[in-house]
């Protein structure tokens, strides 16, 4: 049998609404042009993997905390202006669209962000151990073809103990000790992507696993050190659930798809589509779907073009998350 492999991105996808999930990883279809926060997020990622790099060499290498965030900043703007016109061709218009999401933010956030980090990237207690270090670990031990991959942003030893982190940008901003909103602190627990991570930490490192810690940065235009670590750890009853939970979300996400295939081989041509079903309660969740007009106009797109104002895009695991450098292949 062939091996089955899920990530978080296509089972939350399915989790949020059965027909986008269809939409995006059954169709291919995805919307066209840039979203500034995702590319904005990206571009963090990337200044974020340089700078712990250079951090963790600190001692090693004649480098200075004003080398690393100038090292780190270039590693932002080559990411940026790989997805976005450079800032200084914006038109005005554009550079309004952004707000607080620029290059020039980005760099005042990473001498903030230095300095906040600084008692731990720079501790004799810290120790890197990986950089966007792919996983696929099993699901069941009863089925050795069932496979929940990922890629975490970084591990790392503090005090002994193993540690997750992964990286998050917002705006949601407040006023007050820690400058983030309750309803984005909120929303890492329950997560199904921190506890599938909590899982793989558990499965790659045994007992020295501890938790997963969210690097949360905060993006705003005057405010530039709005930085927080949001420690999560579960006890394993917890993590067994989230193995059901996640188990049981695959098996109805293979019982569509296998529906599906069986529709497309029969050549069934019905004047609606009786597999993947809405949720039409999640139609204006994140800002609204992307797919609330195919949904309100198109009963059945089975062997339609693409729409106009869509791409083809295929969300490949193996590409996003670097799986190949793992020994996985499709």
């Amino acid at each position: 049998m062939t091996d089955r492999f899920y990530d978080n991105t296509r089972i939350t996808a399915y989790k949020r609404c059965p027909r986008y999930f269809y939409y995006r990883h059954k169709q291919d279809w995805a919307l066209d042009g840039t979203s500034p926060p995702l590319i904005f997020g990206s571009s963090w990622h990337e200044s974020m993997d340089v700078l712990w790099r250079l951090a963790a060499e600190m001692d090693d290498r004649n480098v200075t905390k004003d080398d690393i965030v100038k090292a780190s900043w270039l590693a932002f703007n080559r990411k940026w202006e790989s997805e976005m016109t450079p800032w200084e061709e914006m038109g005005d218009e554009e550079k309004k669209r952004l707000g607080a999401r620029t290059p020039m933010v980005a760099l005042e956030m990473l001498y903030g962000y230095i300095e906040a980090r600084e008692k731990i990237l720079f501790s004799p207690d810290f120790e890197l151990i990986a950089i966007e270090q792919p996983f696929a670990v099993p699901l069941d031990p009863d089925d050795d073809t069932l496979f929940y991959v990922g890629r975490m942003d970084k591990v790392f030893r503090w005090r002994g103990d193993i540690y997750g982190g992964e990286h998050k940008t917002t705006s949601a901003y407040r006023k007050a000790d820690v400058p983030f909103r309750s309803q984005f602190l909120d929303s890492f627990s329950p997560n199904s992507q921190i506890d599938g991570y909590l899982h793989a930490l558990h499965m790659l490192y045994g007992k020295e696993a501890k938790a997963i810690w969210v690097d949360a940065a905060l993006v705003h235009k005057q405010v530039h050190d709005g930085f927080s670590w949001i420690q999560i750890e579960r006890q394993f009853t917890q993590l067994d659930s989230w193995l059901y939970e996640t188990k049981t979300w695959i098996n109805s996400i293979e019982r569509d798809a296998a529906n599906l295939d069986a529709r497309r081989e029969r050549g069934d041509n019905t004047p609606y589509l009786p597999v993947f079903p809405k949720n039409t309660n999640s139609c204006m969740d994140f800002a609204g779907c992307p797919y609330l007009e195919l949904c309100k106009m198109i009963p059945n797109p089975e062997g339609l073009d693409t729409p106009a104002g869509y791409k083809k895009e295929h969300w490949s695991p193996f590409n996003e998350l670097k799986l190949n450098e793992i020994g996985l292949s499709q």
